[in-house]
């Protein structure tokens, strides 16, 4: 018997335990099969790159870009901290502007309705 989950018994020996992985151990591939593969997965992939330069040209830059950058050291190398730095110091000018710009909005908001709501008073 062969076995399920209750009760049966599995054949032992060499050549009964997983024959999925000794049917694979067979079939390793030699260079010639592995270099046509590359070769294949290299033309795919050459198709998918000019067709999106050719529909999307502006995703395909920017795909270019940021491989460009990861592979260049990405945040750790001197263009990527200061790419960094500038953001972060962009980002902090214009979070101050807008604190800013939002203070005085209130405060002439806040004066206009204050002399409106004199003005309307009965005296």
């Amino acid at each position: 018997m062969t076995g399920g989950t209750s009760g049966g018994s599995f054949p032992a020996g060499p050549g009964t335990g997983d024959d999925r992985l000794q049917g694979r151990a067979a079939e390793v591939p030699d260079a010639r099969e592995v270099l046509a593969s590359l070769g294949e997965a290299a033309r795919e992939l050459g198709a998918f790159a000019s067709h999106a330069v050719r529909e999307q040209p502006g995703v395909a830059l920017a795909a270019a870009a940021v491989a460009g950058f990861v592979a260049g050291g990405g945040l750790l190398s001197p263009i990527g901290m200061r790419m960094a730095t500038g953001t972060l110091r962009a980002a902090a000018g214009n979070v101050g502007s807008l604190v800013a710009l939002d203070l005085v909005r209130r405060a002439v908001g806040g004066e206009s309705r204050g002399t409106a709501s004199r003005s309307d008073a009965p005296a």
